[in-house]
């Protein structure tokens, strides 16, 4: 057996601490902008604006010229990338390998495969309105989820167990716009004492006061503990993202100019071989040598590995 495989993060340490989301950021704001908005809505405003446009005392040319010109811009831009004479934006941050995310302990050291317990709280809102995100008194609602969520990323001691979220968006089957919060935590304790804070005290408080005049906002929540060695994810040409956007504050970073620098280390770490290949050891469990065989299809080229959490790897 060889010796223990150390597990390093793909990503260099990060000055800062990272987030997934901005709560009202230009990009957050953009994209909620968009999605409070059905296609048939935003077809009639395109084609309000140039009824309008045509009514002007003005060449029949230029009423037609706006709308002509950006969508072969928008063709060419299209073209340009997908024929590869121009970076594919989408593809910015994206990981070009399998990879996994290994929560680090509270120093932020990899303590071993699977070895930390992750509490999961999903959050849900949602406008069940016409208006959508502009219905009455729903500012408040994303003032208080903005408070809530400032506060826990501008954390930079990481004492409350918070560790990241990432935001999702849908919508549902009766056209309703949601927003859906996904946030990682060392534990359930951990979120149960950040729900009896004062902040969350105070927007429930508003909440239950108001509750019969806002039947049309909805709210939802879902919260999991996940014990050690019961979890395990990949992510393939994906930019970092939920367990994987997560990061964690290095306790006894590297000295600079007399004092010890904060460093934030990404939980991700090579999934393509090695001792993150299968599930179990991303688990920290064992696997069985023939099953791995027969997966990969390669008899020599996962063997003596190591150990992973003081369980051996193949």
């Amino acid at each position: 057996m060889a010796a223990n495989m150390e597990v390093k993060p793909i990503l260099p340490p990060f000055a800062t601490k990272q987030s997934d989301i901005r709560l009202f950021s230009p990009e957050f704001n953009k994209t909620a902008l968009r999605n409070n908005m059905n296609l048939r809505t935003i077809l009639l405003i395109g084609a309000s604006l140039q009824a309008i446009i045509g009514l002007l005392p003005i060449p029949r040319i230029y009423v037609a010229l706006p709308a002509i010109l950006m969508l072969t811009a928008k063709i060419i831009d299209t073209a340009l990338v997908t024929f590869n004479y121009k970076a594919n934006p989408y593809l910015k941050n994206m990981m070009p390998k399998k990879t996994t995310a290994q929560p680090l302990d509270r120093n932020g050291d990899f303590s071993g495969a699977g070895k930390q317990k992750i509490a999961v709280l999903i959050l849900g809102v949602k406008s069940n309105h016409p208006l959508g995100f502009f219905a009455p008194d729903f500012d408040k609602v994303g003032g208080y989820l903005k408070k809530m969520s400032d506060l826990l990323e501008n954390d930079q001691t990481q004492e409350s167990g918070f560790l990241g979220q990432s935001c999702l968006n849908k919508t549902d089957k009766n056209g309703a716009n949601e927003f859906i919060f996904i946030s990682y935590w060392r534990g359930l304790e951990d979120v149960h004492r950040f729900a009896h804070g004062e902040l969350h005290r105070e927007a429930w408080r508003w909440w239950e006061s108001t509750l019969k005049q806002h039947n049309y906002i909805g709210f939802m929540h879902e919260v999991y503990e996940a014990p050690a060695s019961s979890y395990e994810g990949v992510y393939i040409n994906f930019q970092p993202s939920l367990l994987g956007a997560t990061t964690y504050l290095k306790k006894d970073g590297k000295m600079v100019g007399g004092e010890v620098k904060p460093e934030w280390i990404s939980p991700l770490v090579d999934a393509n071989k090695g001792p993150m290949r299968t599930s179990n050891n991303r688990r920290g469990l064992k696997d069985r040598k023939d099953i791995v065989d027969e997966m990969f299809g390669e008899r020599n080229a996962y063997e003596a590995v190591g150990t992973i959490g003081g369980s051996k790897a193949a």
